[in-house]
């Protein structure tokens, strides 16, 4: 091999210096505007990462990349870590999509943790413990998973009264997600896929009669300006398809593996961070709007026990959606692995909703410790 001439060899090693530390200075970006638990939960992630380790991290709050761009964002290195969300991509995140769909189960049979924190562990432990098929898709995509946050239980806003099963019939919901696209539409209802960003004039256009979504977007989007009316228990679930924190696969690849290692931690602690903060933004939310004089509404218990049986039977057809059209095998088995997860969280979790240290020590402990830094990611 041919020696390099001194001044060649400093550049060459001063080049590869400069990649290593560009490799340390990771950007972040969300597609929530300023404020609001993802965002506030988000700060704090980048300010655990920046004071504790060797590596550097900025925020951008809707400034990079919107919640759209995001996943291609971090698939082709315009950001090195994002807030994706799962169900905007249903083919892409077929696999931790089928997690995200069952997210009714957190709210229906044995009540335990509140529902954001037993989704929030029981998605994250699946897509990294149990899930390989949802290794392969994130592989894809060229990202690395690092645990899911989870709102609140999903509530009605409306701009008419949702007090009966009967009122649900004939209107039309704003739906983030399939599963609640069906249980609109088997109420009668006609479901409409509009991004978070776009909600706020959908309502007040009367594009859409309710959005079903968590009570904190009420401030986070400023939906308490267009809703009148929200019904609370219905259509219950959560949102939990989030990657809280993906990052990008040569990023990834490109720390070292006490880097990685100590991301992995920070990232316990994010899905904590932010499932707390939402669950708590919820009761602030409703809260302030009372004080604006919205109407909230408690549903009576037939429309709860609809609710419940519609939860029911739409196992089934999870199944049968996920196996059909996106292919995806051995769907019931791994249904079962996922109700089983739930059901484990409800009870692990439980006693932990206001305690983030807690809470990431349980993340950590039940999930992030048991992945080796060195390989996963990148098998």
């Amino acid at each position: 091999m041919k020696h390099l001439k001194p001044a060649v060899l400093a550049l060459a090693l001063g080049m590869t210096g400069a990649l290593a530390a560009q490799a340390q200075q990771l950007t972040y970006a969300s597609g929530f505007p300023p404020g609001g638990p993802v965002n506030e939960g988000l700060k704090d992630f980048v300010a655990y990462v920046n004071d504790n380790s060797d590596m550097s991290m900025k925020l951008f709050e809707l400034s990079l990349l919107d919640l759209k761009e995001t996943p291609a964002g971090i698939r082709d290195g315009l950001a090195d870590m994002g807030y994706v969300l799962m169900p905007y991509f249903p083919a892409e995140f077929a696999e931790a999509n089928l997690a995200a769909d069952l997210s009714m189960l957190s709210t229906s049979g044995t009540r335990g943790a509140d529902p954001a924190i037993a989704m929030a562990g029981a998605l994250t432990e699946y897509a990294m413990l149990h899930c390989p098929d949802c290794q392969a898709q994130f592989a894809r995509e060229n990202q690395v998973y690092l645990g899911s946050a989870s709102t609140p239980d999903y509530v009605l806003l409306c701009t008419q009264p949702v007090r009966s099963v009967e009122d649900l019939k004939g209107k039309t919901f704003r739906a983030g997600a399939s599963n609640f696209g069906r249980w609109a539409e088997h109420f009668g209802g006609t479901k409409v896929s509009i991004p978070g960003n776009e909600i706020y004039e959908a309502m007040s256009q009367g594009v859409v009669d309710c959005t079903m979504i968590s009570a904190p977007e009420l401030l986070n989007l400023q939906l308490i300006d267009v809703t009148k009316y929200i019904t609370t228990g219905v259509p219950g679930g959560v949102f939990a398809g989030s990657g809280a924190a993906n990052i990008n696969r040569d990023t990834w690849a490109g720390l070292s593996g006490e880097q990685r290692s100590f991301l992995l931690k920070a990232a316990a602690r994010n899905v904590a961070d932010v499932s707390i903060r939402y669950n708590n933004a919820a009761k602030e939310a409703l809260e302030e709007s009372r004080k604006r004089g919205i109407e909230v509404i408690e549903p009576p218990q037939a429309l709860l026990d609809a609710s419940e049986a519609f939860v029911k039977d739409d196992v089934k057809v999870v199944a049968k959606q996920f196996s059909d059209t996106y292919g995806l095998s051995d769907v019931d088995a791994k249904m079962e692995v996922i109700a089983g997860l739930v059901d484990k969280w409800k009870e692990k979790g439980a006693g932990l909703e206001q305690n983030t240290d807690g809470l990431a020590d349980l993340l950590w402990t039940e999930v992030f410790s048991k992945v080796d830094p060195e390989t996963y990611g990148l098998n």
